[in-house]
């Protein structure tokens, strides 16, 4: 197999981007498509709906848990390889929940997606730069962040659409399919990479890694104040004024304008990263101190609804690019400390919004959202050399571990070793 020139990139980058854009919808939707079905899975099942709702909780258990060891444990692998093994795992557990007769398959078709699910994101960031020159490496990994802003804006809606229609199992079907799709085609559309040294998937050496636990931090920080608020945001906007019938077209915009915060977070990545995330943060924070002290105004709560999801949207491209810029070998380990920082957040804020929304009613949800997300702003501000610094640059981002190379004499071709992709 031989390496490519860097003009070649584009080309063969731009449809494995595309896989994994595909990818990303696929599992997040896939882990969060039950919250839509709650009383078709309820009565299919034979349980009760809160019971359903574990089908969600243990899912997210399972990631925490596990992503750190299977991520160590599969850094050597080739990405390839790793990506169809991870495809066909989320294949086999849509199938079973379609089929699910009983409650304990279902569990067992859960937990087999949520074993690989951290793995996947642990390694599609690093991945993806890998099939793009240096300079895009930044967009690439936006590319990737998009496909969870689809999934939540696009994904979830029309996945309790169809089950609402054909049926809850219709839905996991048609995931099951999209994944045996994606391993069918993934082989000739995406590159050869390597993994990494098996020094290089070592989580304390991670740890160590200057800059690392700052990002791990601020992540865990963000998604706290998110989930504090968006897991009882329904509720959150009844006390607003919502009617039940507009709170799905809110999330809807909710969601779309995560997807141009996405798509702003590739245009500013390479070029400002540590001032685009400061910016980011800092408009969340507005947003949520808004909705703290304007939540009555039903028109105010919409709008600022629409602002909070378009810079959160922003936040995991910046911070998920910071990671790989700062771990230099250790780029598996430390994007499954990023998952595992992510999932805290999400579980954690849903336990804290849970006993804020019980003890201080819904309106005290968004202020300590604002906290949260203040205590984050602070942190980024704070880590300005190795974790957020200012420099735009990738550092063995793509080609990780690899020592830099002068670059060739004037008139050669030759590309950098660090920027080659195996085809």
């Amino acid at each position: 197999m031989n390496d490519v020139q860097h003009s070649s990139l584009p080309r063969r980058g731009g449809l494995g981007l595309l896989v994994l854009f595909v990818a990303a919808f696929l599992t997040i939707t896939t882990e969060t498509l039950p919250m839509g079905l709650l009383p078709q899975m309820s009565k299919g099942l034979g349980t009760s709906e809160s019971q359903v709702g574990l089908l969600v909780a243990v899912y997210a258990f399972v990631i925490m848990v596990v992503t750190l060891p299977l991520a160590s444990w599969t850094a050597r692998w080739p990405r390839r390889r790793l990506f169809l093994v991870i495809m066909a795992a989320f294949a086999v557990s849509n199938l079973l929940m379609a089929l699910a007769p009983s409650f304990p398959v279902a569990i067992v078709g859960r937990v087999v997606a949520a074993l690989v699910h951290g793995v996947l994101w642990s390694m599609m960031a690093a991945y993806a730069t890998r099939m793009v020159t240096p300079e895009r490496a930044g967009r690439a990994v936006a590319t990737v962040y998009a496909g969870n802003s689809a999934a939540l804006s696009l994904g979830v809606p029309l996945g309790t659409a169809m089950g609402n229609a054909l049926g809850w199992r219709s839905a996991f079907v048609a995931l099951a399919v999209v994944a045996a799709v994606i391993t069918a085609l993934a082989p000739a559309l995406l590159p050869h990479a390597p993994g990494a040294r098996s020094s290089d998937s070592s989580v304390t050496k991670a740890f160590r890694i200057p800059g690392v636990l700052a990002i791990a931090l601020a992540t865990t920080l963000i998604m706290l104040g998110h989930f504090t608020l968006y897991t009882y945001v329904a509720p959150y906007l009844a006390h607003a004024g919502v009617t039940e019938q507009a709170v799905s077209p809110v999330l809807f915009a909710f969601g779309v304008a995560g997807i141009a915060g996405v798509w702003c977070a590739g245009l500013l990545v390479d070029r400002r990263p540590r001032g685009a995330l400061l910016g980011a943060v800092g408009i969340m924070v507005l947003a949520l101190a808004a909705l703290a002290a304007f939540g009555s105004f039903t028109p105010a709560t919409i709008a600022l609804t629409v602002v909070w999801g378009l810079a959160y949207a922003a936040l995991p491209t910046f911070l998920q690019s910071a990671a790989l810029k700062a771990a230099g070998a250790a780029q598996a380990a430390a994007s499954a400390l990023f998952i595992i920082g992510f999932n805290l957040g999400i579980g954690g804020g849903s336990l804290v919004g849970g006993q804020i929304l019980d003890h201080l009613g819904a309106p005290a949800l968004p202020a300590v959202a604002a906290v949260l997300a203040v205590l984050a702003w602070l942190l980024v501000l704070g880590a300005r050399t190795s974790a957020f610094p200012r420099s735009p640059r990738f550092r063995s981002v793509v080609g990780a571990g690899s020592t830099p190379e002068p670059a060739p004499a004037r008139g050669t071709t030759e590309p950098r070793p660090e920027a080659s992709v195996q085809s």
